[in-house]
C-alpha cells in the first residue's frame, strides 16, 4: 500500500498526472519594415509557455501571430490606399506606423485570456487611432473561443445593453467621455478576473481623448447566460 502511494505521488510530482504546473505568460517584441508601401509595425505579442502541455501552448502562439499578421496586413492594404490618393503630401511627415500592444493576460486552469491595444498611423494623419482587441483560448486543446462558444443563443441583446449602460457611466479620471450614441455591436472582448469585458475603438461612443472605453460584465451576471461547460458557467 505504501509503494502504490509512494509511486502516485511520484507521478504527480513528475508533471504526468494532475495537478500540472500551470501556464506562464512572457512578452515577445517583432518588428516589421515596408517599402511598398513604406511602414512599419512593432509587435509586442505574448508567449505562452506550459511544460508537459507544449502542443496546446504552441497552437496558442501560432494562433497570436497569425492574428497580428492579419492586422499587419490589414493596416498595410489602408496605407496602399492611402498612398494612392495623397497628392503633395510634405515630405517632413512621419511614415506610416502600426504599433501593437499585449496589455495583460487573464489566465485560468481551463482559459488564457489576452487583450492588447491596436494604434496605426496613416501618413498624414493627426495621430493614431487606438482599438483594443482581445483573444481567448481553450487550454484543454489551443482552439480559441468565441462568444457563441461561451453563452446560450440570446446573449448578445444582454450584453449590449449592459455596454450601453457601462459606456454612459464610464468616465475615466471624473472626465465626462459619453458620446451619447448606444453601441449596435459588441465591439471586442476578453475575460478578467471581475468577468467579460467589453471593449470599443476609441471616438466612437466616447470621445477620443478618452482613449478606448471598456465595460465589464460582472461574472454572476454572465453565469445565467453561459453554456453549459462553459469556463463562466
Amino acid at each position: 500500500m505504501r509503494i502504490a502511494a509512494a509511486a502516485l505521488l511520484l507521478l504527480l510530482l513528475s508533471g504526468c498526472g494532475s495537478p500540472a504546473t500551470p501556464p506562464t505568460v512572457s512578452a515577445t517584441v517583432k518588428q516589421v519594415n515596408s517599402t511598398q508601401p513604406p511602414y512599419s509595425a512593432t509587435l509586442h505579442l505574448p508567449q505562452l509557455a506550459w511544460p508537459g502541455h507544449t502542443a496546446v501552448a504552441d497552437k496558442v502562439n501560432a494562433a497570436v501571430d497569425a492574428w497580428a499578421a492579419d492586422e499587419v496586413a490589414v493596416f498595410g492594404e489602408s496605407v496602399a490606399q492611402d498612398l494612392a490618393n495623397a497628392k503633395n503630401m510634405p515630405a517632413s511627415l512621419p511614415q506610416s506606423s502600426l504599433t501593437v500592444t499585449y496589455q495583460g493576460a487573464e489566465t485560468t486552469p481551463r482559459v488564457v485570456s489576452f487583450h492588447f491595444l491596436v494604434e496605426p498611423y496613416v501618413r498624414g494623419a493627426a495621430h493614431p487611432s487606438q482599438t483594443p482587441a482581445g483573444l481567448t483560448f481553450n487550454l484543454k486543446d489551443g482552439s480559441a473561443y468565441t462568444l457563441d462558444g461561451l453563452f446560450k443563443p440570446g446573449y448578445s441583446a444582454t450584453l449590449v445593453q449592459a455596454a450601453g449602460k457601462g459606456l454612459a457611466s464610464w468616465t475615466p479620471a471624473g472626465a465626462h467621455c459619453y458620446l451619447g450614441k448606444a453601441p449596435t455591436n459588441l465591439g471586442t472582448w476578453w475575460l478578467s478576473p471581475s468577468g467579460l469585458v467589453l471593449a470599443y475603438p476609441a471616438g466612437v461612443y466616447t470621445a477620443s481623448y478618452c482613449g478606448p472605453p471598456t465595460v465589464t460584465v460582472p461574472a454572476a451576471q454572465l453565469k445565467r447566460m453561459a453554456l453549459p461547460g462553459s469556463p463562466l458557467a
